[in-house]
């Protein structure tokens, strides 16, 4: 908390309780970190709610019980083409090659990715995007698109770059070894 400030909750000045359209002042601003902390968090689950709206129902029924986990793996097959359970571990934060190859395997389950062997060697299988895995994530990926466009529509296109530059800000760059992951994916 900010020096000089009062705790959450105990200030004279109300926090807004909705969203005001950039540029117009009229919420009253934000009084600590603290606050901004607060509204940030309270943001984040109505942008959930909002952004699983724009995926169409028939696509996010095919998807199933998809964790998040399992889409940045079929994210991360899709960019990369055939990956072994080591490359896929490694570009999965914190995942060992165990837990990969069970990620794996209930993808392969889901009808979502294939097994390869690799002709190199024999010995290696590798996992690849099936024809379902890939339509059905290039679908999800145009809606999500489309969504994310008509979420933006109220924003100048200066407006865009600056919240793209700060939500960049954020996180910081991608770890060097796993750049492609991060990488948007090729449109269709």
């Amino acid at each position: 908390m900010n020096r000089g400030s009062a705790p959450l909750g105990t200030g004279s000045a109300p926090l807004s309780t909705g969203p005001t359209p950039l540029g117009t002042g009229s919420a009253a601003p934000a009084r600590s970190r603290a606050e901004l902390i607060e509204r940030f968090l309270e943001l984040q689950p109505r942008m959930r709610r909002w952004f699983t709206r724009v995926i169409p129902p028939d696509v996010n029924a095919e998807m199933g019980a998809v964790t998040l986990q399992q889409m940045h793996a079929l994210h991360t097959i899709a960019r990369r083409g055939a990956v072994t359970m080591g490359e896929l571990a490694g570009c999965l934060d914190a995942a060992s090659l165990s837990s990969a190859t069970q990620m794996s395997d209930r993808l392969v389950k889901l009808g979502l990715v294939e097994r390869l062997s690799d002709p190199a060697d024999r010995r290696r299988v590798r996992i690849a995007m099936s024809p379902r895995g890939r339509d059905l994530l290039l679908r999800r990926e145009a809606a999500w698109r489309e969504g994310v466009g008509r979420a933006l529509e109220g924003l100048t296109d200066e407006e865009c770059a600056t919240l793209v530059r700060l939500l960049e800000r954020v996180p910081g760059p991608p770890p060097n070894d796993d750049t492609a992951a991060w990488e948007p994916a090729p449109r269709p």
